[in-house]
């Protein structure tokens, strides 16, 4: 039985947008606009403070400040896989309205170390694919793309994770490749709408820009948890067990138990 990838695109847009999608979005938007703008504000202050010098980089307040800068952007970083993280969960949840706060705390630091690791890992390996031949780059981008709603959901590593999601994705991957074509085209499509606010000039266009970037990230977030929960529950059906309530963590399930 085939995925429906029109109904998945469909229900990921109306979960990006239910109340608690919004939150997200601002959230988002609000950590890449910052980081951007503080960004671009560095780098225009330290060519005013180098006055034409030879080497502005030796000057030790410009230094200092590139530094201030460098470790406020990695906090902003971090915080913003945080989100993630918590978007993951939200959209797998029925939740509809709040944004919990345990889908923010609850192993966090244990889902962040994973998702960077994971990260890093992910995109060598997608793109070795890519390298050798297009399409087994878009092989293993399909067949693992799960494996961060399995880190941030179900407490795996990310190695546990790859393995999840090859595991949950055998027999749907050509559904799934034409599900990321469509997230991708609604992508490009933002970038190109909220692209123009270029021309009102840098700072400025940055923060448009950013405002399409958070629309994409919580929709393309919303479609991958829906994707996962859909397979999840296909193969529940398969396998004849009965699924635990739709995005119901390992903690929501102990807490159940009690």
């Amino acid at each position: 039985m085939r995925m429906n990838v029109t109904d998945v695109l469909k229900t990921g847009a109306s979960r990006s947008v239910e109340r608690n999608g919004l939150f997200l979005m601002g959230i988002v938007f609000v950590l890449s606009a910052v980081n951007g703008l503080l960004g671009f504000g560095i780098a225009r202050w330290a060519a005013e403070q180098g006055g034409g010098t030879a080497a502005p980089q030796s000057d030790p307040a410009i230094l200092l400040a590139v530094g201030l800068a460098g470790l406020l952007s990695l906090a902003i970083g971090v915080a913003t896989i945080v989100v993630s993280i918590a978007a993951i969960r939200v959209f797998v949840s029925d939740e509809t309205e709040r944004l919990p706060r345990e889908y923010f705390t609850r192993n966090v630091g244990w889902a962040t170390l994973n998702f960077i690791v994971g990260a890093i890992v992910f995109g060598i390996v997608v793109a070795l694919g890519f390298v050798a031949l297009i399409l087994p780059g878009i092989f293993l981008l399909v067949t693992l793309a799960f494996w961060s709603v399995y880190v941030a959901v179900e407490d795996q590593n990310f190695v546990r994770g790859f393995r999840s999601s090859w595991a949950l994705t055998r027999g749907y991957r050509l559904d799934l490749v034409l599900l990321g074509v469509a997230v991708l085209l609604v992508t490009l499509a933002l970038n190109v709408v909220f692209g123009v606010g270029n021309l009102a000039g840098a700072g400025v266009g940055l923060v448009f820009a950013q405002i399409g970037s958070a629309i994409a990230t919580v929709f393309s977030t919303a479609v991958l948890a829906t994707a996962y929960n859909e397979l999840t529950a296909r193969s529940a059906e398969e396998e004849g067990t009965i699924p635990s309530s739709r995005g119901a963590t390992p903690a929501d399930d102990a807490a159940e138990s009690v």
